[in-house]
């Protein structure tokens, strides 16, 4: 009978090799770090627009608030309230911001009116659907110049009236 052949018995290294590893992770991470965009994020404080229903429900005052809303249109800024003819600015509807002639008026208006009702810190900034974000937020700025702390943003929906039937 023929013998069986020892087998030998072969040793494996088990032990790891981090080093290469640890080498790879640290020319990685300054690399990562250079690429990585850092942006500075500013945050606009606004409120929300009273309810309705909740206005009533709590104690009136011996006079109404001024309720000053700044309505963007057309080609036209109406800022109106209560105790308020509406006024009517001129703005270039094409345009992302409004001109200076426009945020001149703005201004001066605003003004006249906070230096008539004293205590008026809210005006609400009514903007269709299509009004841009960068107008909004120069009627914001300016309600702010003017001493009006705190604009609330509200949609005006659709201008256009649905005139088709169904």
């Amino acid at each position: 009978m023929p013998r069986r052949a020892k087998r030998k018995e072969l040793k494996v290294n088990t032990d790891l090799k981090l080093m290469p590893l640890m080498n790879i992770i640290i020319a990685l991470i300054p690399m990562l770090l250079l690429s990585a965009v850092f942006l500075e994020v500013k945050v606009i404080e606004t409120s929300l627009p009273r309810d309705a229903d909740a206005s009533v429900a709590a104690a009136q005052p011996a006079t109404p608030p001024l309720d000053l809303a700044v309505h963007v249109r057309g080609d036209v800024y109406v800022i109106e309230g209560h105790g308020v003819s509406p006024l009517l600015v001129p703005r270039r509807a094409t345009a992302a911001a409004p001109d200076s002639a426009a945020t001149l008026l703005l201004s001066q208006a605003l003004k006249a009116i906070t230096a008539a009702h004293p205590g008026t810190t809210e005006v609400r900034i009514v903007a269709e659907a299509r009004t841009r974000y960068q107008e909004v937020i120069a009627l914001m700025d300016v309600a702010r110049a003017a001493g009006l702390v705190n604009p609330a943003l509200e949609g005006a929906g659709d201008a256009t009236p649905n005139t088709g039937g169904i």
